[in-house]
């Protein structure tokens, strides 16, 4: 296992996914490459509620706030800091466990396509991502990203739940 490609997103799943990387890394020689995809749907509430927020610095919280109450589309910029929010607080929690970490750039587009490309170019080996928990009925599926991802992907996959 030399490189794990490791999308984030600032989610619970997303950081739980990093760790099982990290400690796959560290047993087996390999690197980590983080991939963050715009997430340019997603209401400035969102952001202010995912597990990553707490990295976020004060300006950037307080803009979220300020969009959120005027109900306003999050802007491209701010996307980008939220980005980098979430790749710094992952790359800090892989850097404790002394493993080389390459941050890729951020994308935006579809996430799995993007994911997919990213590991084309990183040579990632095998790719360890968070999917979605349960569905309405109860049951447990994952999410269309990480689906996507793990039947067009040539390479090892592994689910985070």
């Amino acid at each position: 296992m030399n490189t794990i490609l490791v999308p984030v997103d600032g989610s619970g799943h997303a950081f739980k996914a990093l760790r099982i990387a990290c400690d796959l890394a560290a047993k087996h020689g390999g690197r980590i490459a983080l991939l963050h995809v715009l997430a340019e749907h997603r209401s400035a509430d969102e952001f202010l509620e995912m597990d990553a927020a707490g990295s976020f610095d004060q300006d950037l919280e307080q803009t979220l706030k300020e969009i959120d109450q005027s109900a306003k589309a999050v802007p491209e910029y701010l996307l980008h800091a939220v980005g980098k929010a979430i790749l710094d607080q992952a790359a800090g929690r892989a850097a404790r466990q002394d493993l080389d970490v390459d941050i890729l750039p951020i994308e935006r587009g579809a996430p799995a396509e993007c994911i997919l490309v990213a590991r084309n170019r990183s040579g990632a080996n095998t790719i360890v991502m968070g999917c979605r928990g349960s569905s309405r009925s109860g049951g447990t599926s994952m999410g269309s990203v990480s689906s996507v991802v793990f039947e067009k992907a040539d390479c090892t996959c592994i689910a985070v739940k």
